[in-house]
């Protein structure tokens, strides 16, 4: 097993909340207030570029005027708008200064608020770019909140990164964020609960979460697992259903929505976001090609029909069912084969519930995640033998290991290579539902089981 990551709290900044001002969103109480009201973003992911001293819109979206998308995104139901401006090369950064601003009063015209995705400072050009940007748009009341990173777990630079030096660069962050954009929000965005083995939530002095999160089989359980686990306010930055109007319906694309979002307001979420504003036909996948709101002509999907989708949706009960986990809260994929068994423990060998334990197969082809219980159990069901094991949990080391289960040798091993790419986006709920509804699908009764022990994770 490698080496815990330690982490020495004396480093870190006040852990502060800017101070409540008339005309920008603060932090009270755990949700965002606004002018003495609760305010709550729902809020739509729009590509940008800079071109010279202009912010111009992507080269995929149909249009060129920026303003007009923003009161069409505004007309839609929306109140905020997270406009990515994180791809951007050096250069005149004072003319990026004043496009930047100018974007901002377009979208405050359009009454949208902004959180800006802007590119990573983690060298010392963009670093100095960062603290002149937080200095020039300091008293915009509309530029609400500044997420520093997108997704570290796919796009930090530094691979096997310790916590400590995470929570160093975020704490660094938000020091810049404090000094120099007093009235504005701190945080970066997160994606899939196995963050926590390296930028551990729980631990990142950020004002509040931003999780991203996507496919109908891992919405629930990844909402689940940061509503209980990470101890912030959390919002959902980003979620979409991909429909081309074919292999899923417009019908569906607005179903998830309603759903996805009555859930995230259910578990606790103070924010809620869609990505994008419309279709890119050139993306990787199909995930990344149908999300947007309008196709890739430009017209718009029923999905975008937000404000009557959402602002009228009656959430503030929740049934039984949504105060107990997701039905494939321990087995998210609907493995069948095999599985894995043990348990998590502190180094005085009391039980760790909400750790995460990821497996991979022999030739990491196939990643799997479960998470432990009350009682510090776990259950990795797999299709395929795993052999690579992380594991970690908040506020806890990560440790990595390789490891040979006593399974028999005559296994027969179907669907070895099942991930969620390959699974299906819908069919999973009953009466029409998107989301999974079916706990059978889930339990994997017959799996070959063997025991891993107990793994103990020391606290940071």
């Amino acid at each position: 097993m490698s080496g815990c990551n330690h982490s020495d709290n004396s480093t870190l900044y006040d852990d502060t909340l800017p101070p409540i001002t008339e005309c920008y969103v603060g932090l009270q109480n755990g949700h965002f207030v606004l002018n003495g009201e609760c305010w709550f973003p729902i809020m739509l992911n729009y590509k940008a570029f800079i071109d010279n001293d202009r912010v111009i819109p992507a080269p995929y979206y149909t249009g060129t005027d920026i303003r007009e998308h923003f009161d069409t995104i505004a007309s839609w139901g929306f109140n905020a708008v997270r406009v990515c401006l994180d791809v951007i090369g050096e250069g005149d950064s004072t003319a990026k200064f004043v496009a930047t601003r100018r974007m901002v009063q377009q979208a405050d015209s359009a009454g949208l608020r902004v959180m800006l995705l802007i590119r990573t400072p983690l060298d010392p050009y963009w670093q100095s770019y960062t603290k002149g940007l937080l200095r020039h748009l300091a008293d915009l009341p509309a530029l609400w909140a500044y997420d520093f990173m997108n997704e570290p777990l796919y796009f930090d630079p530094v691979p096997d990164r310790k916590k400590a030096d995470a929570v160093r660069l975020v704490s660094e962050w938000r020091h810049w964020a404090r000094t120099y954009a007093p009235h504005q929000l701190f945080t970066i965005a997160t994606a899939e609960p196995i963050e926590v083995f390296e930028w551990d939530p729980s631990m990142l002095l950020v004002d509040f979460i931003e999780m991203h999160t996507y496919h109908p089989l891992r919405v629930q359980s990844e909402m689940w697992w940061y509503s209980h686990y990470t101890g912030k306010p959390w919002i959902v930055g980003e979620t979409g259903l991909p429909a081309d109007g074919h292999s899923v319906s417009y019908a569906e694309q607005a179903k998830f929505m309603c759903e996805t979002y009555r859930y995230a307001r259910i578990q606790g979420a103070i924010g809620y976001g869609w990505w994008e504003f419309q279709d890119f036909p050139d993306g990787v996948n199909y995930e990344a090609q149908y999300t947007g709101l309008r196709d890739n002509n430009g017209k718009r999907k029923p999905a975008a029909n937000v404000s009557n989708l959402l602002r009228g949706m009656c959430f503030g009960v929740a049934v039984e069912a949504d105060r107990m986990p997701p039905v494939n809260y321990h087995n998210m994929l609907a493995y069948q084969n095999l599985a894995v068994t043990g348990c998590i423990v502190d180094s005085d060998g009391r039980s760790i519930e909400g750790a995460v334990i990821r497996g991979w197969n022999t030739d990491w082809s196939v990643g799997v995640n479960t998470y432990s219980d009350s009682s510090g159990r776990f259950r990795l069901v797999t299709n395929d033998i795993c052999t690579h094991f992380e594991i970690s949990a908040p506020g806890y080391c990560t440790v990595k290991f390789d490891k040979r289960l006593p399974y028999p040798a005559d296994l027969n091993l179907a669907d070895r290579t099942r991930e969620y790419q390959q699974i299906p986006l819908t069919g999973w709920g009953s009466k029409g539902d998107i989301l999974p509804t079916h706990p059978k699908q889930f339990g994997a009764p017959t799996a070959v089981e063997a025991p891993m022990g107990s793994i103990a994770l020391k606290r940071l």
